[in-house]
């Protein structure tokens, strides 16, 4: 059997491109619109997915429907490489100056679907945060104002969406503390199904890490 060798986010990106090309087909009937949007979703993952036997990509060229496509993204989902599961202990010692950490239900986390765990305590307003590569967790938290929701484009999914904002204070030199807010989805689980880069992803993380 075939070792997992895509990550969430090549399969939001795959998904994604995939989608482009189902919605110029069902909204134009100009075959050149339609060809010339299955052309560009294709470049675009022959660019990003270098790492991708050429023929899953050949794949999405055949695919009609979306009957086909949630097929083929089943079939996808063999190959995917999960999010690291990591237990109540784990969440603790990464965020181990909160004291009271009220932690998410592990059990309901579908692994394979999620490039970040994360988590929102509405008692403190506060959100968290878990990023994961090769077994090792990057944490953050930060305060949201998560009543008070507005559209905006999300700085990790980098897609309009309905977002709250979030803000992380982090320690600088000597006693210095600076605060880092950014705008991000009110609804991480959607925020999840639209990451695509993963570079947008750590970028996030590396300016507000606690």
């Amino acid at each position: 059997m075939t070792a997992p060798f895509l990550t969430v986010v090549d399969l939001r990106l795959i998904e994604q491109q995939l989608n482009k090309i189902l919605k110029a087909k069902l909204t134009s009937n100009d075959q050149k619109i339609v060809a010339a949007v299955r052309e560009l979703a294709i470049t675009e993952l022959r660019e990003r997915l270098t790492h991708v036997d050429e023929d899953i990509i050949k794949e999405v060229e055949t695919i009609e429907d979306t009957i086909g496509a949630e097929l083929f993204f089943q079939s996808l989902k063999s190959y995917t490489i999960p999010f690291k599961s990591i237990s109540e202990q784990g969440l603790q010692k990464l965020f181990k100056k909160d004291k009271k950490l009220k932690l998410p239900k592990l059990e309901t986390i579908d692994w394979q679907a999620i490039s970040y765990l994360s988590w929102l305590d509405k008692g403190t307003n506060r959100q968290y945060i878990v990023l994961e590569k090769e077994g090792e967790y990057t944490a953050l938290r930060g305060v949201v104002d998560a009543h008070n929701p507005i559209k905006g484009v999300c700085s990790i999914c980098n897609q309009h969406s309905v977002v709250h904002l979030f803000t992380a204070t982090v320690k600088g030199n000597g006693d210095n503390y600076t605060s880092y807010s950014n705008y991000i989805c009110n609804d991480s689980q959607l925020c999840n199904q639209r990451v695509s880069d993963y570079d947008k992803l750590q970028e996030f993380v590396a300016r507000n890490l606690i």
